[in-house]
């Protein structure tokens, strides 16, 4: 048996899209004077994969809690980056 990564490019890309959404929301919460906090942003994004399905040589990858855990991986990620960048603002 072989793990072949470069099956999972799409997967990640498509990672990365949601993180990309995680983070756009924590600005447009900001701006609309809410203060984001990580539970807002993993919902959100769990919401956005909520139709995503991805497969691996016709396998499904997700399950309900296996997509809950990544949307809050990739919501806290996306919070703990925003957070950064603000804090680098405000020094």
């Amino acid at each position: 048996m072989k793990f072949d990564a470069s099956a999972l490019i799409p997967l990640v890309a498509r990672l990365g899209k949601f993180l990309r959404g995680g983070f756009d929301q924590y600005v447009q919460l900001k701006s609309s004077g809410i203060e984001p906090t990580p539970e807002m942003i993993s919902m959100f994004v769990e919401m956005k994969m909520a139709d995503w399905n991805p497969k691996l040589r016709g396998s499904n990858l997700m399950d309900d809690e296996t997509r809950s855990a990544c949307a809050r991986f990739v919501g806290g990620v996306a919070y703990n980056i925003a957070m950064a960048q603000r804090k680098g603002e405000a020094a």
